[in-house]
């Protein structure tokens, strides 16, 4: 399984793919299932009304470096 790892203070993008949430994250959560992170919505008029272009991620954590 792939995760599409974000930390919630830093736009950092270096887990995104990983195979394994890292142990030094803290308050990791699940946002969203890697297919509906991958999905792409040519119309944004049939995008559900939670769809923001920017949510890329499958995980939602605190990294090491804004802790």
């Amino acid at each position: 399984m792939k995760y599409r790892l974000a930390c919630i203070y830093c736009d950092r993008e270096d887990f995104d793919g990983v195979s394994k949430l890292p142990n030094d994250w803290t308050f990791v959560e699940r946002h969203q299932t890697h297919r509906q992170s991958t999905r792409p919505y040519d119309d944004p008029s049939k995008a559900p009304p939670e769809f923001v272009v920017f949510n890329w991620f499958t995980h939602l954590g605190i990294c090491p470096k804004c802790q």
